[in-house]
C-alpha cells in the first residue's frame, strides 16, 4: 500500500512539473482596444488678437459644459498655435514691430503697464481646464508666422521671416527657423531660403520627430533638415509655384505640399542619408490656402473657392494619401448663400474644415460677404446718437449690428457724419423719423443737410455671413446643406488680412464642432447629434472701441482655433 502511495505522489509531482514547463498552450487574445486620439479630449482653444500693443488671449472652452473654462493672456498679436502634448499648447505671437525703445526693444508701456512686445512663444500648460502660462522671447523684429512640433517632442520650430543676422549686427535680413527647446528655452537658428525675401511660411515635422520641412513662400523653395543634428537634406524635383502649406503623413514617409497655384505635390522621404524626391500629383485646388490631414484615414481635406466656373462656388476636395501617389476621392460643392434682398445667390467662400475624431463627418466653414446699399436723405444727431433717414437701394436688408460706411455728408465748416458705423437700431413711423431710419453711436451732433444746401449721401456695408456644411465621409456627400449661424459679423478690416478668417475644430468625443469667426469675435458651437447650432462664446472684450467710439468695445478677433487638451 505504501508503495502505491509513493508512486501516486511521484505521478502527482510529475504532472505539476510538466504543467509548469515551456509547453506552448494557445491563448485567445481579445481584440486590442482602439485608444482615443489624445490630441483633443476636453477643450477647444481660441487664440484671440487684441490689437495695438495689448496682450491677446486664449479662450479655453470646456467641451462638456459648453462654457468658458479659462481666459489666460498670451502676448501681443498671436498668429498661430499648435498642441504640443496632452497638457500643453504653444501659441506663437508676432508682436508689433518698432513699438519698443532703443534701450528696451521688447518692452512697451501700455495703460501704465509694461507689456512684452517682442515676438514670443507662449506656453499654455493645462491642469484639467486650469491653465498656467510662461513665455519664451524670440528674436526682435523677426515676424514669426508659424509654429510646428512633433507629438510630445520637447523641440518646437518657429519661422522667422525677417530675422536680422547678428553679423553685421542688425543690418541684414536672414530668413530663418528657430529650433526651440521648450524646457530649457534654448534656441538654435537655422538659415532657410535662398534670398532675403524667402519668407518661410509653413512647417511640417514628421511624426517620428526625425525630419523638418520648411515652405519658403517668398522664393518658391522647400528646405529639409534632419532634426537630430539640424543637417540639411537634399530634395530632388521642383515646384511649379510657391509653397504655402505642408502636411506630414502619419508614417513619416511622405510630406504633402500645397502650392499657391493649387497644385498638390508630395515629397517621398528616403532614408536619413539620401535625398528626398518631390513629385506632382493630379490634384489641383486653385486658391486654396491650407489643408487638414486626417492621420487615421490618411486623407487630406482642402477647402477652396473655385473661380474657374461661373458662378464661382465653394468646394471641399478630399484626397486619399494612403498610397504613394495622392488620389482625389471627391470634390463636394458647398451650397451658395441665398438671402432676402440679394438677387440670385452668392458663392459660399469655403475657408475652414474639421473632421470628427470618429471620422464619420467633416464640417466645412464658409462665409459670404453680402453687400448693403442705401441712399441717405437726412441725418440728425443728439446725445451721441445719429439718426440716418434712408431708403434701401440694393443688397442685404439693413438690421441692427451691421456695419455701414456713410459718405457724402461732409459739409465744409458745418457738419460731417461721414464714417463707419455699427447700426444700433432701425426706427420708422416716429416724429423724428416718419420714414425709415437707422441709428448708430456717433461723436458728431448736428443736422444734415443745413437749410439751403443739398447733396447726395449714401451708405455701403459689407457684412460677413457664416454657415457650416456637413459632409458624410462614408459616402462623400452633403449630409446637411447649411447649418446657419444666427446673425452675421460686421466686416473687420483686420480680419480681411489675417491668415485664418474662419477656423474650425472638433471635440475629442465627436460631440461638437466649433467655428471661430475673426470678424464676429466669437466661437460658434454645433451639436453633432442633431447637426444644429446651439450657442456661441464671445471672445473677451477688446481694447479697441467701436468706430465711431461707442458704449461697448468690440470682442477680440479669434485668429486661430484648435482642439486642446
Amino acid at each position: 500500500m505504501k508503495r502505491f502511495l509513493w508512486l501516486g505522489c511521484v505521478l502527482f509531482f510529475y504532472l505539476i512539473c510538466s504543467g509548469c514547463g515551456d509547453t506552448f498552450r494557445p491563448i485567445i487574445l481579445p481584440n486590442p482596444p482602439t485608444f482615443p486620439n489624445p490630441a483633443a479630449t476636453h477643450t477647444v482653444v481660441s487664440i484671440n488678437d487684441n490689437g495695438a500693443v495689448v496682450q491677446g488671449s486664449a479662450m479655453v472652452i470646456d467641451v462638456s459644459g459648453d462654457s468658458v473654462a479659462g481666459l489666460p493672456n498670451v502676448d501681443v498679436h498671436p498668429v498661430h498655435a499648435v498642441q504640443q502634448s496632452g497638457s500643453a499648447v504653444l501659441v506663437l505671437n508676432q508682436a508689433v514691430t518698432g513699438t519698443g525703445t532703443a534701450t528696451s526693444p521688447c518692452l512697451a508701456t501700455v495703460n501704465q503697464q509694461v507689456v512684452e512686445v517682442c515676438p514670443s512663444l507662449t506656453l499654455l500648460n493645462f491642469f484639467g481646464t486650469s491653465v498656467n502660462t510662461s513665455s519664451i522671447v524670440l528674436p526682435v523684429y523677426s515676424s514669426p508666422n508659424f509654429v510646428a512640433v512633433a507629438p510630445s517632442a520637447a523641440t518646437a520650430y518657429v519661422t522667422l521671416p525677417t530675422y536680422l543676422s547678428p553679423t553685421p549686427p542688425g543690418t541684414t535680413i536672414a530668413p530663418s527657423v528657430a529650433a526651440i527647446n521648450t524646457t530649457t528655452k534654448a534656441a538654435t537658428i537655422i538659415p532657410v531660403g535662398s534670398t532675403p525675401a524667402a519668407n518661410p511660411y509653413a512647417l511640417a515635422v514628421t511624426p517620428d520627430n526625425s525630419k523638418l520641412y520648411v515652405a519658403n513662400k517668398g522664393d518658391g523653395t522647400i528646405d529639409a533638415f534632419n532634426t537630430q543634428d539640424l543637417s540639411t537634406r537634399g530634395i530632388n524635383g521642383s515646384l511649379s509655384s510657391p509653397p504655402i502649406w505642408l502636411s506630414a503623413r502619419s508614417d513619416s514617409q511622405a510630406v504633402y505640399v500645397l502650392e499657391t497655384n493649387g497644385t498638390l505635390d508630395y515629397i517621398s522621404i528616403t532614408s536619413s542619408s539620401g535625398s528626398d524626391t518631390l513629385l506632382p500629383s493630379t490634384v489641383s485646388t486653385p486658391g486654396a490656402t491650407y489643408m487638414v490631414y486626417d492621420g487615421n484615414k490618411n486623407k487630406l481635406y482642402i477647402p477652396w473657392l473655385n473661380q474657374s466656373v461661373s458662378p464661382a462656388q465653394g468646394e471641399l476636395t478630399i484626397v486619399d494619401v494612403s498610397q504613394s501617389v495622392p488620389q482625389q476621392l471627391a470634390t463636394i460643392v458647398i451650397p451658395a448663400f441665398t438671402s432676402p434682398g440679394i438677387s440670385g445667390s452668392v458663392p459660399a467662400i469655403a475657408s475652414a474644415v474639421t473632421v470628427l475624431p470618429d471620422e464619420s463627418q467633416a464640417y466645412v466653414g464658409s462665409y459670404a460677404m453680402l453687400p448693403t446699399n442705401i441712399s441717405i436723405t437726412s441725418v440728425s444727431g443728439a446725445s451721441g446718437t445719429g439718426t440716418f433717414a434712408y431708403t434701401q437701394t440694393s443688397g442685404q436688408t439693413l438690421i441692427p449690428g451691421m456695419s455701414i460706411t456713410v459718405t457724402g455728408t461732409d459739409v465744409p465748416n458745418v457738419v460731417d457724419f461721414d464714417g463707419t458705423y455699427i447700426v444700433s437700431a432701425i426706427v420708422s413711423g416716429t416724429t423724428a423719423c416718419p420714414g425709415t431710419c437707422f441709428q448708430a453711436p456717433t461723436a458728431t451732433s448736428g443736422t444734415w443737410p443745413p437749410q439751403g444746401t443739398t447733396g447726395p449721401a449714401s451708405g455701403t456695408g459689407n457684412n460677413i455671413f457664416p454657415q457650416v456644411t456637413v459632409v458624410n465621409l462614408l459616402s462623400n456627400t452633403i449630409a446637411v446643406p447649411a447649418i446657419v449661424i444666427p446673425g452675421f459679423a460686421a466686416y473687420d478690416a483686420f480680419c480681411a488680412t489675417t491668415r485664418f478668417r474662419l477656423t474650425m475644430a472638433a471635440a475629442g468625443d465627436s460631440s461638437r464642432a466649433y467655428l471661430a469667426s475673426c470678424d464676429g469675435g466669437m466661437v460658434n458651437i454645433i451639436l453633432t447629434a442633431t447637426e444644429s447650432y446651439i450657442e456661441n462664446q464671445p471672445a473677451p472684450a477688446s481694447t479697441r472701441n467701436t468706430s465711431p467710439p461707442g458704449p461697448q468695445n468690440f470682442p477680440q478677433n479669434p485668429v486661430f482655433l484648435l482642439a486642446g487638451p
